[in-house]
């Protein structure tokens, strides 16, 4: 099976790049006119990144199946993009090895997780924790055993998004099971009120 040519908006130059073609792209480098207004004497990014935790989101583990060994990120960029066709984006850090795993035709699993799994959410965002995740596997890609939801997407195109990448997915395989979700809101998880 050969490799799927790469969309252009990842074609830059090699000198473009760092180690393993991830790095400062010309795209990075903007104008401070162009720097979001966050307030007076805040670093820009970390004021940006409180206030854009301000909106609650669930959380997901992104996994997929590289030469039969299982990888997996947590996120929380996940979205419905269409139910005809059936849509789902991820975003996911140009500095991750999961990054590097995605292309145009590569299989990735979301699991959304329930109030339970926050270690689990721990472990694959890479904080200690004993939780010894289980998967189960569905179209070749592995899904979080007992999570909330379960989607299993083909990628349909890629995309820059600064230091992140986008993929957007065709859903080829969802269900859903009883249970209440995890949520993240203002650094720290949360669930819904009884």
């Amino acid at each position: 099976m050969s490799t799927p040519e790469r969309p252009a908006e990842f074609n830059f130059p090699i000198s473009f790049t760092g180690p393993d073609g991830i790095g400062a792209t010309p795209f990075d480098e903007y104008a401070e006119a162009e720097r979001p207004d966050v307030g007076d004497g805040q670093d820009p990014a970390v004021a940006l990144r409180r206030t854009l935790g301000m909106f609650a989101t669930g959380v997901t583990v992104i996994t997929s199946l590289k030469e039969e060994q299982v990888h997996g990120m947590t996120a929380n960029a996940f979205m419905s993009v269409s139910l005809e066709p059936p849509l789902v984006l991820i975003s996911v850090d140009r500095r991750t090895k999961m990054c590097r795993f995605l292309h145009e035709g590569m299989h990735y699993g979301v699991s959304v997780l329930c109030a339970t799994q926050a270690a689990l959410s721990d472990r694959f965002a890479g904080r200690s924790s004993e939780e010894e995740p289980r998967f189960v596997i569905v179209k070749d890609t592995p899904l979080v055993e007992g999570a909330l939801a379960h989607f299993v997407a083909r990628v349909e195109r890629s995309y820059w998004g600064g230091d992140h990448s986008l993929f957007l997915g065709r859903v080829e395989y969802a269900r859903q099971n009883p249970g209440t979700p995890l949520l993240f809101h203002g650094g720290r998880y949360e669930r819904l009120g009884a």
